[in-house]
């Protein structure tokens, strides 16, 4: 982010929206003086741990309590796939100072399992064809951000790779919308799903632990200058 905007200071106010637990107001309060984080979850906030300079705020995205062209930079982590996009967007350009920044970037598992075909091959076909993730929106719009008063910067993809045992894949597979929505749905239970998951994975995996592949993408624009 800081190379893709070139910043040079850190930015007066920073805002997160989706920021969950806080996980990416921490990395956002390291470039700003003051970060205010936004979430619609009450649970998800009170898991986020109070740090000086940080203000959590229950809030939708669509609609952040305030002021306008006051922030110098609006982030959002691994949530803009669940937001209206074209609010967002319009909110993003109304809080933010001329020449101000916005980021969003994601980050998540791509399937891929190295070296361990059969799990793959079984994530791909079995376990998402019977839990399939819920309707998202997960391609960043150029274009309505542009037309939103946001000229695009520029776009860098990333990866990583993350080992995990069949037990610390299973639990990581259990944060997910697709488990989460089953669940929620009355479609499963909690621990039937956990136990399912468990022996499935614990049958394919080649050895003790496995490189799980995680890709994202980090999207950057600035409010145009009036």
């Amino acid at each position: 982010m800081v190379r893709l905007l070139r910043l040079s200071a850190p930015v007066g106010l920073a805002l997160d929206l989706g920021c969950g637990t806080g996980m990416s107001t921490r990395a956002v309060k390291s470039i700003a003086a003051q970060v205010v984080a936004v979430d619609a979850s009450r649970p998800m906030l009170e898991q986020a741990d109070p740090s000086p300079g940080v203000a959590y705020i229950q809030a939708q995205a669509e609609r952040v309590p305030v002021r306008g062209n006051v922030v110098g930079l609006v982030v959002v982590a691994a949530a803009f796939h669940w937001f209206d996009q074209a609010a967002v967007l319009a909110e993003v350009a109304r809080v933010l100072q001329p020449g101000g920044a916005f980021v969003t970037y994601t980050d998540f598992f791509s399937g891929n399992l190295r070296r361990a075909a059969a799990c793959t091959e079984w994530l791909a076909e079995t376990y998402r064809g019977r839990f399939p993730a819920p309707a998202r929106r997960s391609h960043f719009d150029q274009r309505a951000a542009e037309a939103a008063g946001l000229g695009f910067v520029g776009h860098e993809r990333l990866g990583h790779d993350v080992p995990m045992t069949a037990a610390g894949l299973t639990e990581y597979l259990m944060s997910q919308s697709n488990a989460t929505s089953a669940i929620g749905a009355g479609r499963v239970s909690h621990e039937e799903l956990r136990r399912w998951l468990m022996d499935e994975i614990g049958s394919r995996l080649p050895g003790s632990s496995v490189m799980a592949e995680f890709t994202g993408d980090v999207w950057c624009c600035r409010k145009q200058m009036p």
